[in-house]
């Protein structure tokens, strides 16, 4: 049973590992900032001068679609894991 867990988590974790890849391709390929972008110009000009400088776009795809997709994997792993 213990096992069972552990491996089902684990394959949770491969299927965000995976949804994360998926969209930084994507977001790359339309030209938007991911965080891994982001979080490398905040040494630079710290965490305001980082957000200052990203477009309407890329603060939306950044702070509400980015983590929206993964909100929507864990709701339909909830939601299908007791079916």
């Amino acid at each position: 049973m213990i096992i069972w867990c552990l491996l089902k988590y684990l394959g949770y974790g491969w299927l965000i590992l995976i949804a994360a890849i998926i969209a930084n391709l994507i977001s790359k390929s339309l030209g938007l900032i991911t965080w891994y972008d982001f979080l490398l110009t905040m040494p630079r000009t710290g965490i305001s001068g980082a957000i200052l400088g990203l477009s309407g776009i890329n603060i939306i795809f950044l702070f509400v679609l980015y983590p929206g997709i993964f909100g929507l994997i864990i709701y339909w792993l909830v939601k299908y894991e007791t079916k």
